[in-house]
């Protein structure tokens, strides 16, 4: 998950926020939203973009991979203070709640969820990215799951199961994808062990951002497994 800090509101994000016809509180959210001028979604979505690096807020695809749509963390129809409110928004992968040409069952995740995307959970324990910290109380199992960070409290524990349940974050998809990135990772650095030149090379390479967009999906997996090689290899 990424710890999104949200920036300068976009100006017709703002102005439709202070709209003195309903002062930014729709009587029906969803209808307003869908309204809502395809201008400001692109600011929105060029705002974000920078500050999310490129990557779905949640499970941290690149954006550009199956398409993205603007997602509102908390549901705006629950909400409705929220539908224009900047800090509720983030930029979540798939874009029209279909993934083609993926055949394990279930590959949706992320906002598009059917437990996110029909609002079927507790937003109580649901853990948003605009939570300082939200990161770190996740941690990546070698087979590619996602799961409770070690030495978080009981009720955090909890609030990590469903989330990761609410976003579908350990379908088959996901999970393979993960597996992938550790072991080709760790087989790559392994190799590269006698070289300490190349193998920086490789970590840098990994952890490259261009025009504010990470090179590579998953950074956070990156991060938990070969950030330990990477320090190693800078001491070296």
């Amino acid at each position: 998950m990424i710890e999104l800090r949200h920036s300068t509101t976009p100006r017709l994000l703002n102005q439709r926020k202070n709209n003195p016809n309903d002062n930014g509180v729709p009587a029906n959210p969803r209808n307003a939203w869908n309204n809502f001028s395809t201008e400001a979604k692109r600011e929105i979505h060029n705002s974000l973009t920078p500050l999310q690096n490129g990557l779905c807020v949640y499970c941290e695809e690149k954006l550009d991979k199956y398409g993205f749509h603007i997602e509102h963390i908390l549901s705006k129809t629950l909400n409705p203070p929220l539908t224009f409110e900047y800090s509720n928004l983030s930029l979540s992968c798939i874009e029209n709640g279909t993934i083609s040409n993926e055949t394990t069952p279930n590959p949706v995740s992320c906002g598009h969820a059917p437990l996110k995307k029909d609002n079927k959970y507790d937003e109580n324990l649901f853990i948003k990215p605009t939570e300082i910290g939200c990161n770190a109380l996740f941690q990546y199992k070698s087979n590619g799951e996602i799961a409770p960070a070690n030495g978080i409290s009981t009720h955090d524990v909890l609030r990590v199961k469903h989330t990761i349940e609410v976003l579908n974050l350990n379908c088959l998809r996901l999970k393979r994808y993960r597996r992938e990135i550790i072991n080709e990772g760790l087989n790559i650095i392994l190799d590269l062990n006698d070289d300490s030149e190349a193998l920086q090379n490789f970590l840098d390479l990994e952890f490259e951002v261009v025009n504010n967009k990470y090179v590579f999906p998953f950074i956070s997996i990156r991060k938990q497994y070969y950030s330990l090689f990477r320090d190693y290899s800078l001491i070296e």
